[in-house]
């Protein structure tokens, strides 16, 4: 495809900031807040064959990044096939392809065949040995230490992703100070969403703000000056972005996003219908970015926390789903009553 015919493309498409494409839901791990809940693969997991097609479409959609996640993509015995194959179909080299792993499986071997395929291979650390391997296992906390040790061995770009929670925030400042100091400024802080595993610790929220005033501490601390400020895409009216990523299952279920993923929320799978029609205009992904926070928020009640910059929309949906309101502002979604959804048959969406 010619860059014109990918202009016109982009008139007809959501444009898609990033996608993050989970490729199995097998995990050696089972940490204790686990967004998707990983531990055993799912039995209809998408084979090697069937992602092409979908590389193709991604490279179409021309978003800034494809990240492969689990689960524990390392499991996956066709893993390098996989990112051969996604790297082969962008073929002028405009997306960052990223690699989630918890760190067990890097070993100095896999980190070098890693080298042409990859961008960037981040791994996740939440706290210091004790806390963090409470809540993600024994002995992960020096499993990515090693694993860290093997990436800047083979050259390759490290990135150490944090969920932040109330029961890992005394070691947070500390942590990104230690981190700096060996060398990894590449950092993503995420403030824990109550879905999957930690459905049941919303207690352990932390706010957005929290997490950028311990980031500027450390990075001061390390460095005396002030953190850069994370590029991203421009939101307005506290639009937190949804519609603009997207969270591809195993089986192959679209979703917006990690959070959004009840019935009501499925885009459409990509063994059925091509990517590419699943992120038409007119969908569901393209209401979504077309939401109103403020409007929204302006309902009152708990909604009111869509007033807040930066709010996560699925965190908010899932205490409000009730409410008139969402019906009213997405009419692609049709709520029947609570725990029955269904989508309406339009563009981009299936039943």
């Amino acid at each position: 495809m010619r860059i014109k015919d990918l202009r016109e493309w982009s008139v007809w498409v959501v444009a898609i900031e990033s996608v993050f494409l989970h490729v199995t839901k097998s995990c050696n791990l089972a940490c204790s807040y686990c967004y998707f809940s990983a531990k055993t693969p799912l039995p209809d997991e998408m084979r090697l064959e069937e992602f092409v097609p979908l590389f193709q479409d991604i490279s179409k959609l021309r978003p800034r990044k494809i990240v492969f996640t689990g689960g524990e993509p390392l499991l996956r015995g066709d893993i390098h096939q996989l990112l051969k194959a996604a790297r082969d179909a962008d073929y002028d080299h405009h997306l960052v392809h990223c690699l989630n792993s918890n760190g067990h499986l890097v070993t100095q071997a896999i980190a070098e065949a890693l080298v042409g395929v990859v961008d960037e291979v981040r791994v996740s650390l939440d706290a210091f040995r004790g806390r963090n391997d409470s809540l993600r296992g024994s002995g992960n906390f020096d499993a990515v230490m090693r694993a860290l040790i093997h990436l800047a061995n083979a050259g390759l770009e490290s990135r150490v992703l944090i969920t932040v929670s109330r029961y890992c925030l005394p070691d947070l400042e500390n942590l990104i100070v230690f981190l700096l100091e060996k060398g990894v400024t590449r950092l993503s802080l995420n403030e824990l969403r109550p879905v999957g595993r930690a459905a049941d610790k919303a207690d352990w929220a932390v706010a957005t703000g929290e997490c950028r005033e311990v980031l500027a501490r450390a990075w001061r601390r390390v460095f005396g000056e002030v953190a850069p400020k994370r590029q991203g895409h421009a939101t307005t009216d506290w639009h937190c972005g949804v519609g603009r990523f997207l969270n591809i299952m195993p089986n192959g279920d679209v979703y917006p996003c990690h959070v959004l993923t009840r019935t009501e929320f499925r885009c459409g799978n990509v063994r059925s219908t091509p990517l590419t029609e699943i992120c038409g205009k007119g969908g569901l992904l393209d209401a979504l970015t077309e939401l109103q926070f403020g409007n929204l928020a302006s309902e009152g009640g708990r909604l009111g926390l869509l007033s807040q910059v930066g709010v996560c929309m699925g965190s908010v949906y899932e205490q409000t789903r009730t409410s008139k309101a969402w019906r009213r502002s997405l009419p692609l979604v049709e709520l029947r009553a609570p725990g029955d959804a269904t989508l309406l048959g339009r563009a981009g969406c299936t039943k």
